[in-house]
């Protein structure tokens, strides 16, 4: 009988309870909805102070942790003064804006785990920037776009490929021999023609925008340079015998000389060695064995090889060949430290040498602001895609925190529903 009493006055409660929150379910919706609301008021308000960015590298490098042309990446260079300058200046806030206010705004983090136990080389990074030190027409996540694009445009500029070849240095260009101008503006050149051809051979099916001018055409515009006015400036200054300096050319010609002939010695001796022990070889001891053969004659057929006298007799024609190197090097010393010895005194032809040095320096710049030009505009075609950003959309999910409110309007509503069953029962009770 206890029992069933009990029973009756849970079922009691029970219903008075759902009687209680269904009496009152307009102001429990109201409350609920108005929870929701500034749950989302206050979602949004945060995430406007502060912007994110999403910055991704798609190139082959970067899973080593280089560049495109194959420094070392960092992402610290996204701070950098002159990535920072830039965005101050696009966003029309210099002098409002200190670079060292918009540093201490930005924050990067690599994505995915950076744990010693995980650790890997990173390839997507998260960027974000607080409206702190921003004024108030300008929002952070403009602001942040303005910084991922500069930033962009730094990493092409800077890191989109190596073209070291294309620096020339013409501050020590007066202390140069005028045969030694000679020897490294041909050395110079060959890497121009070399760094071209690579880009010519990648290029591909790539539509150039420049006007008039294409890889190709900029092999054969180089390649003329050198046959004409290279090569015309090193026969003029080796015929007339033209020295700055013989005397300390000479010295630096003996020297060369002697490393030549060190070199020459070695390979000598190392010839020798390896015919002597050709003459010695024992057939009894070679290892031979069958390889498929073919020619016109007899078709396909198989023939005896020896592996050991054929690996000496290679070795002895390699050495063979760089003793004829050397030879002709030394050849070519000797002659040089000749013509030193009977230098030209003519003041004239001095003269000539060097207006012929100044033509090349203007032809040879002319060619490399063409061949910038070209190369710019490949780059953007190439690395366009390399390193790509995302800035953190505000739409009605996003944004708002749609779930979160959801999740926090529940809450509320589940607390108001417990606060007036716990009211009525108090009255209950009390009666």
């Amino acid at each position: 009988m206890a029992q069933k009493t009990k029973h009756r006055g849970f079922i009691s409660k029970v219903t008075s309870g759902v009687s209680a929150v269904w009496q009152n379910k307009v102001w429990i919706l109201f409350l609920t909805v108005v929870a929701i609301g500034i749950f989302a008021y206050y979602s949004a308000m945060h995430r406007e102070d502060t912007a994110r960015a999403t910055l991704v590298l798609r190139y082959e490098q970067a899973y080593e942790g280089l560049n495109p042309n194959d420094t070392r990446f960092n992402i610290s260079d996204l701070m950098s003064d002159t990535v920072v300058e830039r965005a101050i200046d696009m966003a029309g806030l210099t002098g409002i804006l200190s670079n060292e206010e918009l540093i201490d705004s930005i924050a990067v983090g690599a994505s995915g785990s950076q744990s010693p136990a995980n650790m890997y080389i990173a390839t997507e990074y998260t960027i974000s920037l607080s409206n702190e030190y921003l004024p108030k027409h300008i929002s952070s996540r403009n602001m942040l776009k303005l910084l991922m694009e500069c930033y962009k445009q730094y990493f092409l500029e800077n890191y989109g490929s190596n073209d070291s070849a294309l620096d020339i240095d013409w501050t020590d260009v007066e202390d140069w021999e005028y045969l030694e101008f000679a020897d490294i503006m041909n050395v110079k050149v060959n890497n121009l023609i070399t760094y071209l051809e690579d880009l010519r051979s990648e290029s591909g099916m790539y539509q150039y925008h420049t006007e008039g001018e294409s890889f190709r055409s900029l092999v054969e515009s180089v390649t003329n340079f050198r046959d004409i006015y290279l090569n015309k400036y090193t026969a003029y200054v080796t015929n007339n015998r033209l020295f700055r300096n013989a005397a300390r050319y000479r010295s630096k010609l003996q020297y060369r000389r002697f490393l030549e002939n060190q070199s020459f010695e070695g390979n000598t001796e190392r010839y020798e060695i390896h015919q002597d022990a050709l003459e010695m070889y024992d057939e009894s001891m070679i290892a031979f064995m069958m390889v498929p053969l073919y020619n016109r004659e007899d078709g396909l057929y198989m023939a005896r090889t020896s592996i050991g006298m054929d690996n000496l007799t290679e070795r002895s024609l390699a050495y063979s060949e760089k003793i004829e190197t050397n030879s002709k090097e030394l050849r070519v010393f000797d002659q040089s430290i000749a013509n030193t010895k009977k230098a030209e005194t003519s003041a004239k032809k001095y003269e000539m040498a060097d207006a012929m040095i100044e033509e090349i320096q203007e032809h040879l710049d002319s060619l490399i602001l063409r061949i910038y030009r070209v190369t710019s505009e490949y780059e953007q075609y190439r690395y366009k895609n390399s390193i790509t950003y995302s800035i953190q959309s505000y739409g009605l999910v996003s944004g708002y925190n749609l779930k979160g409110s959801v999740v926090f309007g529940g809450f509320a509503a589940v607390v108001v529903c417990a606060y007036y069953i716990i009211r009525r029962l108090q009255k209950e009770n009390k009666r």
